[in-house]
């Protein structure tokens, strides 16, 4: 598999000279199989320049698009991908609902290009477009295979883990390490009802952490989201649905993960802040046992074979 980075960036695009080394589009990842297949993970504002590639290619191949989750940085690049407009290219999007009781992934991306916000309506694409939405699963793309699993985030989001041929890529999307959400300070008498209402929540937060090293194991390449440094997370972004790098560390080891790139960086850290977050977390990981050569961050244009 080749994997190709268009947009590496979090929140909200920042072009500009402090970010043209590593990029300003937000989340867009194209994953090139074997055989030609073509996915992409997230349709961030990077999916415009990868959709003037893709239109580029005679003929365009079936698209299959997965996405984390609907948060704008993820899907905003989806009314600027040419292959929408393309007639006969075919693109199947997948991705979780967070309200699905209510709406479907069709929903999603029909309202953001509602005539108030965009001038050309989802019922106006030339391509056929099809839309599913999804839970934890295993589904097959010849003979690829698709993992989901959720992630921690403040809505409903997906990681995907992707095996051909005996080699496999993670990615997390937007994801926290999970933690105990209640007080630390914890009654002297036990109170019978909480207990029967949360049970054990440090076990639970365990077991639910213990599940992302799981779905991580042993693969090749994992890209990551790595938005926060530990003393930023630690001080003031706990409960935003990112990481920090200390906590790539220790899932990368205790995953054995061969390869992580660190992605959706944040929209306020230059070219030169991002330099300086890696050396910081390629010191720990020398002290920690790991190799720091295989910890990489994630750039726009960048491409890594797995």
């Amino acid at each position: 598999m080749k994997i190709k980075f268009w947009g590496v960036r979090g929140s909200i695009p920042v072009p500009g000279a402090g970010t043209v080394k590593y990029g300003g589009n937000t989340s867009c990842v194209e994953v090139t199989g074997d055989h030609g297949e073509c996915i992409v993970l997230d349709t961030g504002t990077g999916s415009r320049l990868l959709g003037i590639d893709l239109a580029r290619r005679k003929p365009i191949p079936p698209i299959h698009l997965f996405i984390s989750h609907t948060h704008w940085d993820h899907i905003q690049g989806f009314p600027f991908f040419v292959p929408c407009y393309v007639p006969g290219t075919q693109i199947e999007v997948r991705g979780p609902v967070h309200f699905a009781e209510s709406r479907t992934l069709q929903d999603v991306f029909e309202m953001q290009m509602k005539y108030e916000f965009f001038p050309i309506s989802n019922e106006q694409l030339s391509a056929k477009i099809t839309y599913e939405s999804l839970k934890e699963t295993e589904l097959r793309i010849g003979d690829i295979q698709i993992r989901t699993q959720f992630m921690n985030h403040p809505i409903l989001s997906l990681g995907y883990r992707i095996t051909q041929n005996g080699r496999t890529m993670v990615y997390t999307g937007d994801h926290e390490p999970y933690h105990n959400v209640f007080t630390d300070k914890k009654p002297a008498v036990s109170n019978a009802e909480d207990d029967l209402l949360f049970g054990d929540v440090d076990r639970t937060v365990k077991d639910a952490n213990q599940r992302l090293v799981d779905f991580i194991r042993g693969a090749h390449l994992l890209i990551i989201d790595c938005q926060y440094t530990p003393e930023e997370y630690r001080t003031s972004r706990r409960n935003w649905g990112h990481s920090s790098w200390d906590s790539c560390l220790q899932w990368m080891r205790e995953g054995a993960v061969e390869r992580m790139a660190l992605t959706h960086h944040d929209p306020m850290r230059s070219d030169e802040a991002l330099e300086a977050l890696l050396a910081d977390a390629r010191a720990a990981a020398a002290k920690e046992g790991l190799d720091p050569a295989r910890i990489v961050l994630a750039q726009e244009g960048g491409e890594i074979h797995v």
